[in-house]
């Protein structure tokens, strides 16, 4: 029996030499548009892929192998992935501060692997096996939400029926949402109702509403499944009188619950808005400091619940971190096995490669190490130089305690300026050890 036709991914597979790049970018910038993105983006991807391609034939496997690449389409973002036999590849050229070396060619190698990173909203580097993949990443270009609310009036919803919505029904629940929330208290993409719609449309997340018997829209929440054991809720939100509120936010988590119940998740992730806090249904997780688009300082809590029973994992860390693991995980019941990364003298690559998620409207930064190399320090501290300099305040870095290498940084974060501050069970391959920077190390 043949394989179903997939019309959200579309792949080639070529020799690693400069022949192929016509077909390579021809693929890539068609792919790009018949997934949706307009014609300046599909472009950028298009360059990004020619600099990405041209590097691995020159630099990194030429003539030596084949390169496989798949594009694919995830609701609001386009990706394109790199697959090439597993080699050693200089990874300095991807960090958002990286400048070109003045050394002839390779000042030229830099300068393609810059102008890739650079054409691209994200980028993410993996091993599979014995192949090393790069995937570039670009998001559509939606029109931001313009609201002619004014002044909305609670509504009273006296009965309500718990639904998907339909689009048209979901972005006048982003619209609501937007004029009853501060915009700290709601996700980005409730600002972009034509990106909500594309993401609940791929399939990868998922909303519920509470409807009225007029149509009218009382509350609603987003979730999706962030990892195979971990879902991640937005929300609930309502917009009724005060004395149906908790009716309707009750009914919506139970409704959530039930049917994220049925994937194979072992945690629930919540994010709330600041005015509700459910202690009947959630543990409360943690929370973070934030500075919110005025400049004041706010709080933002998280809370948790397992869906199913916790048959633990492994979790890798340093000595620092031993006491704030240790009660974090018996205050949340967590059966944990804490195991210590050392340096035990193997060779180690030069240049580290941090990923990092830029929210200039909020001012906030999320951090990731992609390679581990010996500049880290370094490499962090330019970082925190650049985003001083544009005045991003919320800076979080995110540590996935189920790889041994990503937690070797854990010393120079603790050393620089982080503080450990809340945990996310099952949120990677392991948990997400959540650190944000108290003060600049300058």
């Amino acid at each position: 029996m043949s394989k179903p036709v997939s019309l959200r991914q579309t792949s080639i597979c070529v020799v690693a030499a400069d022949i192929f790049l016509p077909v390579v970018t021809a693929f890539v910038e068609h792919s790009s548009l018949a997934f949706g993105l307009g014609k300046p983006e599909a472009l950028k991807m298009m360059l990004a892929s020619e600099e990405l391609f041209l590097h691995l034939c020159r630099v990194v496997i030429p003539k030596q192998g084949m390169i496989e690449v798949r594009c694919s389409c995830k609701g609001h973002i386009v990706q394109s992935d790199f697959s090439f036999p597993e080699t050693r590849i200089n990874m300095h050229a991807f960090n958002l501060t990286a400048l070109p070396r003045s050394s002839g060619t390779d000042d030229l190698d830099d300068m393609r692997m810059i102008l890739a990173s650079r054409s691209v909203d994200h980028l993410n580097i993996r091993r599979k096996e014995n192949q090393r993949i790069i995937s570039l990443i670009k998001e559509k270009k939606y029109p931001k939400a313009v609201a002619k609310l004014e002044n909305p009036h609670p509504i009273t919803c006296r009965d309500f029926a718990i639904q998907s919505p339909l689009p048209d029904e979901l972005k006048y629940f982003a619209l609501l949402t937007a004029r009853f929330y501060d915009q700290d208290d709601i996700p980005v993409f409730f600002q972009y109702p034509g990106m909500l719609v594309d993401m609940i449309d791929s399939g990868g997340y998922h909303a519920i509403t509470a409807r009225g018997p007029a149509g009218e829209i009382g509350g609603g929440l987003v979730w999706r499944l962030l990892t195979d054991n971990t879902v991640e809720v937005f929300g609930p939100f309502v917009m009724v009188d005060d004395d149906r509120s908790r009716t309707v936010c009750v009914s919506l988590i139970e409704a959530c619950i039930s049917r994220a119940g049925r994937t194979s998740a072992v945690v629930m992730i919540c994010y709330p808005p600041e005015s509700g806090q459910y202690t009947e249904y959630f543990e409360f997780l943690g929370r973070m400091n934030c500075y919110a688009i005025t400049g004041a300082l706010r709080q933002r809590s998280l809370w948790f619940r397992l869906m199913h029973e916790d048959m633990g994992s492994v979790v890798w860390t340093t000595p620092e971190m031993d006491d704030f693991l240790q009660h974090a995980y018996r205050r949340l019941f967590l059966a944990r096995e804490i195991r210590h990364v050392a340096d035990q003298g193997e060779s180690r690559n030069a240049y580290s490669v941090f990923s990092t998620q830029i929210d200039r409207l909020r001012r906030q930064v999320t951090l990731d190490i992609l390679w581990p190399g010996e500049d880290i320090e370094d490499n962090l501290m330019r970082h925190l130089d650049l985003f001083q300099k544009e005045g991003i305040r919320n800076i979080i870095f995110e540590i996935d305690a189920g790889i041994a290498w990503k937690s070797e940084i854990m010393p120079c974060l603790l050393k620089n300026g982080f503080q450990p501050i809340l945990i996310l069970p099952y949120a990677g391959t392991g948990d997400i050890i959540v650190f944000q920077l108290l003060h600049h190390p300058s």
